[in-house]
């Protein structure tokens, strides 16, 4: 597969681009710019590295998996972007002014990240990097957002609406995790609750017991119970269920997969709760979703679009 880029300017402020590559042999290559925007960064599929040599924070090397995402400002940086052969890599970026996103968040300026809000306010001057595993509900967003753009079928103002709402989400979900706002947990037990998310969502076919992870994370069942509700704002049957709806949202998207491959490769051994739960999220049924996607992509391929 060749490499493929797109980037379209959705207002004045607001850019989207995308990048889609599965390399025949390890690549790399160097980069040096200035910039005026931030860079919203959402790691979709693959492992990329990112050396970041010259910054006013300093050099960085950036190991981006699946799953990873960051928010960095930088006025000017260099770098070497490195990719293994054979991999699979998809990423999409969202670059806005802070003039523009400060109008945007304007009425919730408080529920900022200290970082971003201090940037927005002009209180600093500082460059600085967010680097962190996204949000299930966020990366599903990510996604989204992804084969949109790609797909060449949507409307600019779909496109605009979904970056925004992408943009909003990472933004809320990056002072959650800060774990700044009367938090009762300590730093130790917010990496065992993250630990415990990713144990999930490694097994999300088959996912272990409360007494399993409490056991192997050694903390016990209430306090992973709510260190979900304060860290994700939902239980751990919450998060699974909407990790596992999400998921089957990407799968349909990929298009590869009808809906009994899709509730199988979920966990479900029960087809009906699968499209029961599936309409009750989405508000339609999994069979008529995929009957969309698949129609989508044959009127992209008769038209040529992108």
């Amino acid at each position: 597969m060749e490499s493929v880029w797109r980037e379209i300017e959705l207002r004045p402020g607001l850019r989207v681009s995308s990048f889609e590559s599965t390399p025949s042999s390890d690549f790399s290559f160097s980069y040096q710019k200035k910039n005026s925007y931030l860079d919203f960064g959402f790691f979709l599929e693959g492992a990329i590295v990112n050396n970041l040599y010259e910054t006013t924070t300093g050099a960085h090397r950036l190991e981006n998996f699946a799953g990873y995402g960051g928010l960095g400002f930088f006025r000017e940086l260099s770098g070497m972007v490195e990719s293994a052969a054979q991999v699979k890599a998809r990423i999409i970026h969202l670059h806005i002014s802070p003039e523009l996103l400060y109008e945007l968040l304007v009425e919730d300026i408080h529920a900022v990240h200290d970082d971003l809000k201090n940037l927005l306010e002009n209180k600093s001057d500082q460059d600085f990097f967010l680097h962190h595993t996204m949000d299930p509900i966020v990366h599903a967003a990510a996604n989204e957002l992804f084969y949109a753009l790609s797909g060449g079928q949507c409307s600019r103002m779909y496109l605009e609406g979904k970056a925004l709402e992408l943009i909003g989400l990472q933004v809320m979900k990056l002072e959650s995790y800060s774990g700044v706002h009367n938090t009762i947990l300590t730093p130790r037990e917010v990496e065992q609750i993250r630990d415990v998310q990713e144990h999930l969502k490694e097994n999300f076919d088959v996912p272990p017991s409360m007494a399993e992870l409490s056991k192997a994370h050694m903390m016990s069942i209430s306090k992973i119970q709510s260190g979900f509700q304060e860290l994700f704002g939902m239980s751990v049957f919450g998060f699974l269920k909407e990790y596992k709806l999400r998921k089957a949202r990407m799968f349909f998207e990929d298009g590869d997969m009808n809906v009994s491959e899709v509730a199988w490769a979920l966990g479900y051994t029960n087809l009906s709760h699968f499209s029961a739960a599936y309409k009750k999220r989405y508000g339609v049924l999994p069979k008529q979703f995929l009957n969309s996607v698949r129609e989508r992509r044959t009127a992209v391929s008769a038209c040529g679009c992108f």
